[in-house]
This record gives structure tokens, C-alpha cells and sequence, in this order.
């Protein structure tokens, strides 16, 4: 009698990726500043390789569309002349489609609860400042303004993408940045900020929805306005035309407690704005990755037979109405 073995099992598809929560701890406001810690040589190599990486995709998409523009005069001409289309010929796609790293337009949004997000800073958008405890409406309003530039310069700017954190970093008070910037050498970022792992597979046009919120409290006898934010971020990329709805998309929700003490409580060196904690959750991400604090998106083939391993249920990270799904750790 003749056997046969077994047809294989696919892999079980992989836990949600969880950002390691280690959240930040509240800031000893008169304590002497740290010594700086400056990035290692192979931060700086790295930072050097993205960089570059995304001038070549972007050289590569220029000498692409110079082809595509060729190709469209010579068609029109053709037109011009009397050739008619062919009847079954497709449509031309819709120009506001965002197009792929390969010149294709694919909505890849399409297909994932992020599609209705508002686009980049659009989302990012601050409560009205209105006089609370010792802090005046001006304060209030300056402290607002400050979150909302760094959370746009740790979550959606192409420089932390790409691995510099230093215009992120410039929007701390002085004692505060010396005390994260060691973040971007030991890879404890995630929380906070997001640096892609592929500059040739990420794509322009995060999208995001959050909330904020403020209240007057106390800290060790000093007067501290406290910034509480929520964000989904949705990150697109470029992922294989067979890939399910929504798996092009990486999804990462942080809550991020920002502080700013009242500038007559604290030195010259603590005055403007710190992070007092912070904590992400993702999903779609790829947990390698992740470990070396790169964001990628998980999905791919799992073989040459065409079989995928998707990116699973993302449950509530992209709902801010539920709280955040807890699963395995990376």
C-alpha cells in the first residue's frame, strides 16, 4: 500500500508585537544635569545607510515617472493620429490614489479601520487652552503647542524615520533631552518615537487619530502642568500585490504623559517640556525588528508555494473607544 505524508501545516500566525512598556520615570527636577551620551559609531552608520537608501528609491522613482511621462506623449501622439484605445483596454486609475514604491497607485489603506484616519499632522490636533490651576492661558497654550511639535517630530518626521533624533531631541528642555537621548543608543524608544527599518519599503502618508487632554497637578512640590495624548499611528508599505486588505498597514498606539513644570518652580536647564511616561502597543509589525527598535511590517510569504502568514486579528488597537488589546510580548 502506498503512504503518503501528511500535507505540511502552516505556521500559526504570529502574537500581536507589544512595544516594551518601560515607561519613563517621573523627572527629579533639581537634579545636576547628566553627562552627555553620544551615538555609537554604528548608530551613525546605520543612520548613514537609511539615509541613503531613501536617496536611491528616490532617484529610482524620478527615472520612473520621467519613463511614465515619455510613454504618455508618445501614447497621446498616437491618439493624436487616429489610433483609437482598445475597448477592453482598463481605466486610468484616480490620480489621488497614492502610488507604490514599484509606480503603481494602490490605496494601501484600503481594507483597514486606519482608512478613515485623518492624514499626518492633520490628525495631531490640541485641545482649546483655557487657564488651569497656577498656569495662565498663554502657558497653557505654549505647552500644548510643544507637545504637538514633538509628538509630530517623534511620530511622523522623516528624520526619526530615518534614525536622527536630535530635531525631536531639540524640542525637549535641556535636562530632559540629555536624559533620553541615551533612548537612541540602547533602542528603548519605541514607546515614544518610531524609526523605520526599510526605507525602501515604508511609504509616505501616515495616517493617525488621537486625544489629549491637560490637568494642573504636582510633582515633588512643583507646580507641573500634565499632557496626557493617545495616538493610533497608522504606517503604510509596499507589500506584495497578493497580500490581504489592510496588511500593508502597521499599526502603533502610545499613551504619553508630557510635562511641563512652571518655570518659576525649576533651574534654567528643566524649564519647558519632558516626558514623564510612555507606552505602545503594535500590530502588523515585525518583532525581529521591533527588537532592534525598527518598525517593518510583518506580513510575507511564508513560501515559494505562495503560502502567507497574515498579520491577524488586530482586535481594538485601532478603536481609542476600547482599551488596548494585551497580548504576548515580542
Amino acid at each position: 500500500m502506498e503512504h503518503t505524508s501528511p500535507e505540511p501545516v502552516d505556521p500559526p500566525p504570529p502574537p500581536v508585537a507589544v512595544a516594551e512598556v518601560n515607561p519613563v520615570q517621573l523627572p527629579d527636577w533639581l537634579r545636576a544635569p547628566q553627562t552627555e551620551h553620544q551615538p555609537t559609531g554604528w548608530d551613525r552608520v546605520r543612520f548613514f545607510s537609511a539615509r541613503h537608501n531613501g536617496a536611491l528609491l528616490l532617484g529610482f522613482g524620478l527615472a520612473l515617472t520621467l519613463l511614465m511621462v515619455v510613454g504618455g506623449v508618445v501614447l497621446v501622439g498616437r491618439v493624436a493620429d487616429g489610433i483609437q484605445a482598445s475597448p477592453s483596454a482598463s481605466p486610468t486609475p484616480s490620480p489621488s490614489l497614492p502610488v507604490s514604491r514599484v509606480g503603481e497607485p494602490r490605496d494601501l489603506f484600503a481594507g483597514s479601520p486606519a482608512a478613515a484616519f485623518a492624514p499626518g499632522e492633520q490628525a495631531v490636533r490640541m485641545p482649546a487652552a483655557k487657564a488651569t490651576g497656577p498656569f495662565t492661558t498663554a502657558q497653557v497654550r505654549t505647552a500644548l503647542e510643544s507637545v504637538r511639535k514633538a509628538l509630530i517630530k517623534s511620530r511622523l518626521d522623516t528624520s526619526m524615520f530615518m534614525g536622527d533624533p536630535e530635531p525631536f531631541l531639540a524640542l525637549l528642555a535641556p535636562d530632559a533631552r540629555e536624559r533620553l537621548r541615551p533612548d537612541f543608543t540602547s533602542n528603548t524608544f519605541l514607546r515614544y518615537a518610531t524609526r523605520m527599518a526599510s526605507p525602501s519599503e515604508w511609504e509616505p502618508g501616515t495616517r493617525a487619530d488621537g486625544r489629549v487632554s491637560y490637568r494642573a497637578t504636582e510633582e515633588n512640590g512643583i507646580r507641573v502642568l500634565e499632557v496626557s495624548t493617545e495616538f493610533v499611528w497608522a504606517y503604510p508599505f509596499d507589500v506584495d500585490l497578493r497580500a490581504p486588505a489592510g496588511a500593508s498597514v502597521v499599526a502603533l498606539r502610545d499613551r504619553v504623559v508630557w510635562q511641563v513644570p512652571h518655570s518659576d518652580d525649576v533651574q534654567a536647564s528643566s524649564k519647558g517640556l519632558w516626558l514623564g511616561s510612555a507606552e505602545a502597543i503594535t500590530w502588523n509589525a515585525d518583532c525581529a525588528q521591533l527588537r532592534d527598535g525598527w518598525v517593518r511590517e510583518q506580513y510575507w510569504l511564508a513560501d515559494l508555494h505562495g503560502k502567507r502568514i497574515p498579520a491577524g486579528d488586530p482586535g481594538t488597537i485601532f478603536d481609542l473607544g476600547a482599551p488596548a488589546p494585551t497580548t504576548m510580548r515580542c
